[in-house]
């Protein structure tokens, strides 16, 4: 499973309302490399959308997880995004998503994601757990990070209003 997850998955292996969304945050991160690896970074946001779609998603999760670090970390707008996506619902996703630089240095990480994951909207909570698990295993190597995530996770499914497909995706976060 996991390998298909890294495979180099096409445009066409997502729902053709996807495929704008999948070639903007393709162009987007055209030049970024992936910290570690050194792999070109779409190769994340492509994962990411892989897992969301693998395990449920709809069509406006999938493009969100296709810009889910966008807003972070390239020159795209909020308005740009809903327009490729043809979705605000899915500009709103991708902001929620969005990390705020500030804060995390304020509070620490672990604390900014305990918190934000407590928070966050189901919708959104699956692209994070997706991008989690993508982290996870693309980065074997940042122990600090993957303890984190797995204790946000287990915190996570003692809560009992966690759909299954997140409950699945936390729980591969706590395996990584």
């Amino acid at each position: 499973m996991f390998s298909a997850m890294f495979k180099k998955s096409k445009s066409q292996d997502f729902p053709v309302e996807c495929r704008a969304m999948y070639y903007f945050a393709k162009g987007r991160h055209a030049h970024a490399l992936r910290k570690g690896s050194g792999v070109p970074y779409f190769v994340h946001p492509r994962g990411v959308a892989w897992l969301v779609k693998k395990y449920g998603g709809t069509i406006t999760q999938i493009n969100a997880a296709f810009g889910h670090d966008l807003l972070e970390d390239t020159d795209t707008s909020f308005e740009e995004i809903a327009v490729i996506s043809g979705s605000e619902e899915c500009a709103e996703l991708v902001l929620e998503l969005t990390n705020n630089k500030h804060t995390i240095e304020e509070m620490g990480k672990t604390d900014y994601m305990t918190e934000k994951l407590c928070k966050i909207s189901k919708d959104a909570l699956l692209i994070k757990l997706a991008d989690m698990v993508y982290n996870s295993y693309d980065q074997p190597k940042e122990n600090a990070m993957k303890r984190m995530y797995q204790n946000v996770c287990e915190m996570l499914l003692k809560r009992k209003d966690i759909p299954q497909s997140c409950r699945e995706l936390a729980q591969l976060v706590i395996l990584a």
